[in-house]
């Protein structure tokens, strides 16, 4: 299972909305023991548990674009829709969050340029 979401975050927003979003994936899934090794800075393997089932992927940062491949058992397929919903789901809502934080630091510097 394939599936890219699209942003328009800088490389080091787009990492940190990633690194949050799946923070608190991990909190929230914890009994399915979900797991994020970085191999580098664009690259990390992802692995959790699901009834009974060792499910593996690969999560990467692309400028302009968060890539993630998850290898399905067959018997697990049927849920890849809702798994793709969940996970753009989650990373859309980091990646708004990342915008909300941007206009706060802009409008913040605004004021400290009027103040001057």
């Amino acid at each position: 299972m394939k599936h890219t979401v699209h942003h328009d975050l800088n490389d080091e927003e787009a990492k940190s909305a990633v690194l949050r979003a799946m923070a608190k994936y991990c909190d929230r899934y914890a009994e399915y023991a979900p797991t994020i090794v970085w191999s580098d800075q664009r690259c990390a393997e992802l692995g959790i548990s699901f009834k009974g089932f060792t499910l593996s992927g690969r999560l990467e940062l692309r400028p302009r674009a968060v890539d993630v491949e998850i290898e399905m058992p067959l018997p697990l397929r049927m849920f890849s829709r809702m798994a793709i919903a969940a996970i753009d789901a989650e990373v859309r809502r980091y990646i708004d969050e990342a915008h909300r934080e941007r206009a706060r630091r802009r409008a913040t510097g605004a004021v400290v340029q009027e103040a001057l």
